[in-house]
């Protein structure tokens, strides 16, 4: 599975009422998915609950993106001075540890510039073009080198900078989160179970939720800039992020 494993509450407790539609014609008009507890007992002596599990994971990726924007009168002088402060860029970021095959454009463009006169006209100029560049790595280590690095090379835009969870490191966490899932729903099924007198004789469907990574974190250009003109390193931390598994399990009750 190419998705990853942090849950949206709302899309989960929206598929638990479809399932409990499901297998249920009548549910209680009381029930407020918002405020439940995520158990829901039914007609057809079915009971539905939800069960989660939890866990702080390290990112074990790190994707950035530097940026050369340049401007002259012509385009041609305009990508000439852009093709050479990338190639500083490239260089510097190289020397900073960066492998060759973390690199790859990730966009260029040249573009023209217009004045506009008080009744309208397009006065030309002259030409901007933008060349970014993304690094994409395991190397969370020496992240602050390459922000630093590329700015003292000419970048003069750090357009992104994310950290995420790989497939690799998430399939080693997957498995024993949705048993902890399923657990806690087992738990929370026998305790509704017990107060409504019932017993669980069976399951008779099951769903688990799984949903993407967290969304790029932007980098403040000045922050890099500043701390590079000042030879001090830019701090970054990775942090941690939460890895969360849901299942909704649909029991038969006797």
């Amino acid at each position: 599975m190419n998705s990853k494993f942090l849950i949206l509450p709302l899309v989960a407790l929206t598929v638990i009422a479809m399932m409990a539609s499901a297998v249920s014609a009548q549910v209680s008009p009381s029930y407020d998915p918002a405020q439940s507890t995520s158990a829901i007992p039914d007609a057809n002596n079915t009971i539905v609950v939800t069960g989660t599990a939890t866990e702080r994971v390290k990112p074990d990726r790190v994707t950035a993106a530097f940026a050369v924007e340049t401007v002259d009168e012509t385009a041609g002088a305009a990508l000439k001075k852009n093709s050479e402060k990338m190639d500083s860029v490239i260089a510097a970021l190289e020397n900073a540890g960066v492998q060759e095959n973390e690199t790859r454009t990730a966009y260029f463009s040249i573009s023209p510039n217009y004045n506009y006169t008080e009744f309208g006209a397009q006065e030309l100029t002259g030409y901007t073009v933008t060349n970014s560049i993304m690094v994409e790595s395991s190397n969370l280590s020496n992240v602050s080198e390459w922000i630093d690095a590329a700015v003292r090379a000419s970048a003069n835009r750090v357009d992104s900078l994310s950290f995420t969870i790989s497939e690799e490191k998430l399939d080693n966490i997957r498995a024993d989160l949705t048993q902890q899932a399923v657990d806690n729903a087992r738990d929370k099924a026998e305790a509704l179970a017990r107060a409504l007198d019932v017993e669980i004789t069976g399951v008779k469907a099951a769903s688990l939720f799984d949903l993407g990574n967290p969304p790029v974190t932007p980098l403040s250009l000045s922050l890099a800039t500043d701390a590079a003109a000042k030879s001090v390193a830019t701090p970054i931390i990775p942090g941690e992020q939460t890895v969360t598994a849901t299942v909704a399990v649909v029991y038969e009750i006797g």
